[in-house]
This record gives structure tokens, sequence and C-alpha cells, in this order.
């Protein structure tokens, strides 16, 4: 089957596992068979002139296998939700016309209804191929209040006119339903051949907790509960002093998580790694004791999900997309807020402590059976092939 993967946000030379579930998506599909393209389009409001001049992405390359083709289009007047869904959709169209003329997709595939479903939809009207739209994004949960009634409109036409919709949550879904009842639920995606338990078991002093997260923003510190987390952990090293605390990212708003450490009078139990690369990523999960991140909000948690395929138990909040995986014999899904957090921190050392409690590869192969490529290849593949069936 020829696929057409339409990504709302994609990596960048300079933030390279961004969105990388949907280049895992990809990949999975690819490996089963299909022939799998990703369109994208970049754009800037006048706000981001100066990125807008700063542009080097490839216009045109193979990523992991995958075939690439991306532009660039410019919103003068407006940016965000209100003002780059038109833009973004004539960026795919061209991409389309430019590249994908004789090559003709079976299926259309969206991430995210703001704005790559539209893009989706409108791809759709003109070419006459069905498309799907899978659903990632914290708008729904977050800012809701802020979708403006002609933008409310717009989406649920989007959804409707959907062959098939697809949540990476049952919670998600469940948020979502008013747009539309009938959706699948289709988790995300890991590489189960990279991010696997270590082969010969790195010896460190302590426990050492792992997050990783992305720190562009101080929305997104609030978003992940890094302040929560911090909190939690001043409490914690005043029991234990055996303990590290190991925040992976970077972004301009890490000096804010910083300040904080420094501030509270922590930094010998918190260690910054600074910006990860996917290699880096998994060596971290790798030699963690345990994950660690309270967000307050998450479709799904593919972090997750990765360190668990690492063999490592996870603490995360029953905040939506973890409360589908998270079972009492791979980690610890708790109830928000920091005295939550410190309770869990002192279950998980107990644990930890004791040893035998978590079992590697038990944790690991529970993840390779729902979230491998060829588990989810394989529930979209059924998807697909309901669609050209119907």
């Amino acid at each position: 089957m020829n696929i057409v993967i339409i990504p709302a946000f994609f990596q960048t030379k300079s933030r390279k596992t961004l969105g990388s579930f949907f280049l895992e998506q990809a990949r999975a599909l690819q490996q089963k068979g299909h022939k799998v393209t990703i369109l994208y389009c970049d754009t800037y409001s006048i706000k981001c002139v100066k990125d807008w001049f700063a542009y080097n992405e490839e216009k045109s390359e193979i990523i992991e296998g995958i075939q690439i083709y991306r532009n660039r289009c410019f919103c003068p007047l407006k940016h965000g939700i209100e003002g780059h869904r038109e833009a973004f959709a004539q960026g795919i169209q061209k991409l389309y016309d430019q590249y994908m003329q004789e090559n003709r997709p079976d299926i259309i595939h969206a991430h995210c209804c703001v704005w790559a479903g539209y893009a989706a939809m409108k791809l759709s009207e003109q070419i006459g191929i069905p498309y799907v739209v899978t659903e990632h994004a914290t708008l729904f949960q977050l800012h809701r209040d802020e979708i403006s009634e002609k933008n409310d409109k717009v989406i649920r036409k989007i959804f409707q006119k959907a062959a098939r919709v697809i949540c990476v949550s049952g919670a998600f879904a469940k948020l979502i339903e008013s747009y539309r009842p009938d959706i699948d639920v289709v988790g995300n995606v890991v590489n189960c051949d990279a991010f696997v338990p270590r082969v010969d078991s790195e010896k460190h002093r302590g426990i050492r907790f792992l997050t990783v997260c992305y720190m562009e923003e101080e929305a997104q510190l609030y978003k992940k509960g890094i302040d929560i987390l911090i909190q939690a952990w001043t409490e914690v090293v005043k029991r234990y002093t055996d303990v590290k605390l190991v925040i992976g990212g970077g972004g301009s708003a890490k000096t804010k998580v910083e300040q904080w450490v420094e501030e509270q009078g922590i930094s010998k139990y918190v260690e910054f790694t600074g910006a990860l690369d996917r290699k880096q990523v998994i060596q971290e999960m790798q030699s963690c004791d345990c994950f660690v991140l309270p967000s307050r909000y998450e479709t799904f948690g593919v972090v997750y999900i990765e360190a668990m395929a690492c063999g490592k138990p996870v603490i995360a909040v029953a905040n939506g997309g973890p409360d589908d995986f998270v079972k009492p014999f791979n980690g610890l899904l708790i109830k928000p807020g920091a005295e939550e957090l410190v309770q869990a921190f002192y279950e998980m050392i107990g644990h930890l402590t004791r040893g035998n409690y978590y079992q590697e590869e038990k944790i690991s192969n529970y993840i390779k059976s729902k979230f491998s490529y060829e588990a989810i290849a394989e529930q979209l593949e059924a998807i697909y092939n309901s669609i050209k069936s119907a």
C-alpha cells in the first residue's frame, strides 16, 4: 500500500527528536512492506522572521529509510491555531503536486487535526483519496476554551469527513467523542530493536531516577509537571541521600529549572544532561533505575513506553494516556500532586532497594507485545484495509 503521512509538526536539524513517533510509525509501516512518504510544511509568521531567514532544512531527504519532502510558507498576518491553516494546507498541496503526481497514494494519514488534518482533508478533496486522522494534541484538554467557534466548526468537519479517526489512548478518545463517537484507539509506537534492556548492567552508586522532556517554554514545564517534580524531589532528598535525579532535555526554559534546583539547595542531587539525541536518550534510559514524569496531562506519553521497553519501571500520573499501559508490574500510576509524588518516590525506592520487585524482561516484553513496530503496523493495516474494502 502507498501511504502519505502528514504530521502537524516534525523534527528539525536542531530538534532531532521532535515528533519522533511520526517517523517511528512510518518506519513500522515500511517494515511491513508499505511505501511511505512524509510531506511537511514549516510555517512562519512575522514574529518568526529571523527563523525564516535562518531556515536550512532539506527540501528532500531520506531519514531512516523514509522519504521526506518539505517546504516552508510565510503567514504574515497571524500564526498559531488561527493563522496557518490555509498556508499549511497550500504548502502540502504544493509538495504533492511537485513530488507525488506519479506516485498516487492509497491512503493519506494525518497526525493532529490542527492542521495536518485540514491539509489532508483538502488534499483528499483534490485527488479523491481517503484520509485518516490520528489525534495527539493536548489542545483539546488544555486549551479547548481557546478554540474559536469558526475553528471548532472546521475541526468538526475534518473529523467527520475522515474515513477513520484514531486516538492514541482510550481517555483521549472519550475527550473528543463529541466531534465523532466512532474512534479507534491505536497507541504510539516504540522501536523495540533500539529501546532494549541493557545487556551489561552498568554499576552506579545509589538509585538513579530519570526524566526527559523538551524545555523550550515555561508552559512546557507546567504541562510536564517539572515544578511538581522539583518540589517532590526536595522532600525526597531530606530522607534519602544516595539518590540522583537526572533531567534530560534542552531549551531556553531549562535555566528556570536550574534556578528552581538551586533555590531549593538540591543541586548535588540533580544532574542536567542538556539536549539529547535519540541514541543518548536510549543510553540514559538504559542507565537509570526508574523513569519519572509527573505530567499534568498526556494524550499518550511515548517516553514512558520507551523507558519500559528498556525494562525500566515508571512513575506516571493518572492523567489520560499512561492510564492505558502503566500497571502494578511495570510502575506506579498516581494521583496528581507533589505529596503523591513524594510517596511514590518512597515506594519506588523501597522496591528498588529490595531488588527483584520489577522484572526487566517482563516489562520490556509487555511493551513489545503492545507497541512494537509489528504490533502497531498490524493495527493500522487493519484500519487501512477496512477503508479500501468499504
